[in-house]
């Protein structure tokens, strides 16, 4: 045997199991696609629509402001006494409760954009960096509330719950990784937001920037809601034709991606299982929003594995907090009329 064809087996038997994962993936998406080509080009066609009238309207402002805060160093002015109930009680620094309040307040990737702007800056060790990836990252509640809770469901009440339901599961999850943390001796270390004196950018070409910063990761997030839209449309019709039920076929819809997770679990007749599936897809959030941060943590030296333990456990914890809530308050589901 040559020493090409040595190398060549090695580096086989050295994949990593993400790498295994991503590459049958591929070859599933391109299975689909190809036999279902016509499918997949509506389903594009409606992920288009989606990103128009949902994601960049919802999305992009907040996108630009949480940027601005970050680069001009705004969050030390507004959020100093804010940040120090958080900071003894999750161990965070000034800059990592910047970036958990924004990704708590805007919706994702703004958190992971926030935590990766600001390791990059030197205000967080790639400790809390990767620590804060793992409850930073949130739907917005402009998509729970409205998509979601009003659109979905016909209730308000129903999408605020859900709101208040996944930032008290990411909340309780910093809290463990803090415990966590505290154990294995590693507390973050207190470094200082910078302050608007400290950064480099100034007057417009702050803004300026902060705009292209924002349009860059808004055409991420589209692509990444178009792509899911053509693999989940042309899934649809696979598990159609296997004579699959209607709950296999949420719970998988679910797993990949936000949107088309949560409209698939809210038509399912039992209604309970319907609100905590949902609960669920927006805990776990998909694999879609995975896709979002692993592109915007790429070449920066983090590792994601805690994150994705995080996001199960979020999802997890969703659906045993919101299960606590409908028995606490039933009345949440009677607006939902079943067809």
């Amino acid at each position: 045997m040559t020493i090409h064809a040595l190398t060549k087996k090695k580096k086989l038997h050295t994949l990593s199991a993400g790498q295994l994962f991503f590459g049958f993936f591929i070859l599933f998406c391109l299975l689909l696609i190809l036999k279902n080509p016509e499918v997949a080009v509506s389903y594009m066609n409606r992920g288009l629509l989606l990103c128009a009238k949902t994601v960049i309207p919802s999305l992009f402002p907040f996108m630009v402001i949480s940027d601005l805060i970050v680069r001009g160093g705004i969050g030390d002015l507004l959020l100093r006494r804010s940040c120090k109930p958080l900071r003894r009680l999750l161990g965070l620094s000034e800059a990592g409760c910047v970036a958990m309040l924004l990704g708590m307040l805007c919706g994702f990737p703004v958190g992971a954009k926030c935590t990766v702007l600001s390791y990059e800056r030197g205000t967080l060790t790639r400790e809390e960096a990767e620590r804060l990836l793992c409850f930073s990252n949130n739907p917005s509640s402009a998509f729970l509330i409205s998509a979601v809770g009003v659109s979905l469901w016909n209730s308000k009440p129903f999408g605020t719950a859900l709101y208040a339901t996944v930032l008290f599961a990411s909340f309780l999850t910093a809290l463990l990784t803090h415990l966590l943390q505290k154990k294995k001796h590693m507390q973050a270390p207190y470094a200082p937001f910078p302050t608007a004196s400290a950064s480099t950018l100034k007057g417009a070409k702050l803004f300026t920037e902060s705009i292209s910063s924002a349009t860059g990761s808004m055409l991420l997030v589209c692509s990444y809601v178009v792509f899911f839209s053509a693999l989940l449309g042309t899934l649809n019709i696979v598990l159609s034709t296997l004579g699959a039920n209607t709950k296999i076929s949420a719970v998988l819809f679910c797993m990949f991606e936000l949107s088309g997770g949560v409209s698939q679990a809210s038509a399912l007749q039992n209604t309970t299982l319907a609100a905590l599936l949902t609960a669920f897809a927006v805990g776990w959030s998909g694999l879609s929003v995975h896709c979002q941060i692993l592109s915007v943590c790429d070449g920066k030296g983090l590792s994601l594995r805690p994150y994705f333990a995080a996001k199960l456990l979020q999802g997890t914890l969703c659906v045993i907090l919101f299960w606590l809530l409908l028995t606490l308050f039933p009345s949440l589901l009677v607006p939902m009329q079943k067809l």
